[in-house]
This record gives C-alpha cells, sequence and structure tokens, in this order.
C-alpha cells in the first residue's frame, strides 16, 4: 500500500514540477532585462533581437514560397531564412535551453501564418531519438509545438517516434543529407493520425530529407494530409 502511494505522489509531483518551471521560466522573461542574442544591444522581448537586427530577419520572397515543396509533404510552410542573427535564436532555444523563445517563435507563426497552420487537426513535433534527448534534456521541437498547438487551439500528441539515431547532420553537404540512411521513423499512435490534417513542426529545414522521412511515415499511418512547419529554412 505504502509503495502504491509513494508511485501515486511521484505520478503527481512530476506535472507540478514541470508546472513550476515554467512559471518560474515565464517570470524571468518578464521580469529581466535582456541583451540581443546576436549585437548584445538592447532587446525587445520578441525573438530577443533588437530593432537593427529584427529587421536583419529574412521573410520567404513570394515566388520562393510559392514553389517551395518538400516531397511526401501537403504543404511546407516556413518564416525566415536561416542566416545571421536568426541562427542566434534557433542556437539559443537548441543549446542554451532559452524556452521562452519557442512561444515567440509560436506566436509569430500565427501572426504571419494563422489561416494556413489553423487548417491543421493535429500538431505533431519533429522526434528526437531518446539518447539524444538524453543528452540535451529536452526536445527543441516541442518547444515550438507546446505554445503553437495552444494558440492554435488544436492537441498535440506525440506521435511519431524516431527509430534510429543518425548521423548528425551539422556540416553536412547536401548529398550527405539526403543520402542518409539511417534517419527513420515509426508512428506510435496511427489512431491519433489517421484521417486528419496533421502539423509536423521542426526548428530547422535544410535540404528537407528528415521533414520528408517523417511526413511519409505520417501519411503511411493514415494521416490525411501532412503540413509542416518550421520557423528557420536554410536556403542555397
Amino acid at each position: 500500500m505504502a509503495v502504491r502511494l509513494g508511485r501515486t505522489l511521484r505520478k503527481c509531483a512530476r506535472p507540478l514540477r514541470k508546472c513550476a518551471r515554467r512559471s518560474a521560466a515565464l517570470a524571468l522573461d518578464l521580469i529581466l532585462p535582456r541583451v540581443c542574442l546576436a549585437c548584445s544591444a538592447p532587446a525587445q522581448r520578441e525573438l530577443s533581437l533588437c530593432l537593427d537586427c529584427r529587421r536583419l530577419l529574412e521573410p520567404p520572397r513570394h515566388a520562393l514560397a510559392a514553389g517551395d515543396r518538400l516531397e511526401g509533404c501537403d504543404a511546407f510552410f516556413w518564416l525566415w531564412a536561416y542566416r545571421p542573427p536568426l541562427d542566434q535564436v534557433i542556437l539559443g532555444l537548441k543549446h542554451r535551453r532559452l524556452e521562452y523563445l519557442g512561444r515567440h517563435i509560436a506566436a509569430e507563426a500565427v501572426n504571419a501564418l494563422g489561416m494556413e497552420l489553423g487548417r491543421a487537426e493535429l500538431i505533431v513535433p519533429m522526434p528526437m531519438h531518446w539518447r539524444r534527448r538524453l543528452v540535451r534534456g529536452r526536445n527543441h521541437a516541442e518547444s515550438i509545438a507546446r505554445p503553437l498547438a495552444a494558440k492554435l487551439g488544436r492537441p498535440r500528441r506525440a506521435a511519431l517516434r524516431r527509430r534510429t539515431l543518425g548521423r548528425p547532420q551539422v556540416g553536412r553537404s547536401r548529398r550527405q543529407r539526403l543520402a542518409n540512411p539511417t534517419v527513420m521513423f515509426h508512428c506510435s499512435r496511427p489512431a491519433q493520425v489517421r484521417d486528419r490534417v496533421v502539423l509536423l513542426v521542426d526548428d530547422v529545414v535544410t535540404t528537407g530529407a528528415t521533414a520528408t522521412r517523417a511526413a511519409r511515415c505520417l501519411r503511411a499511418a493514415g494521416a490525411a494530409e501532412v503540413i509542416v512547419f518550421t520557423p528557420a529554412r536554410t536556403l542555397g
């Protein structure tokens, strides 16, 4: 009896600890002054960039956006080209654990692409292999997907699992990324995606090889459509 009670208390304590951490992070976000992630000048709250660096963000040109497609996906949307100073925002989210940046990116996405992303019935973050997540402590795609789901009023589900660790993509050529055979996914909850429009959320898309494989996995599990969203797109 005592053992069962202890397990129950531990299960109840986990969401409370998560809530406390998020509340503390939000309080610090509102109270502490912030410097620009790219140049250390006084920053705006949004994306932690100063006004000058914010103006350097490069949105997709209409002709480019209209012709930008990912194989296996029904639609693909992104906010900015992955160039300075945006690279510091993405790296801050991925490696410096600046969780509030996920909320800022979600707000930008809804403001710019609310109607397009609002077609989704389910939000699925790009999964991270459990070994890599163990090292980093969190999945940065979830940091974007969680507030995005809340703003769109859609459920969020971890319906995908990454079956293989894969070789790190950083520093690899386009041909090497596309030929990486070790990136494999598994839809662990096909009933959740079946006959639904799924929004797959990632942090950066370069060649689109990883997003393509994930989207194909979702379609094979029965998803009616797969929309891919990422704040950053590597061009060239």
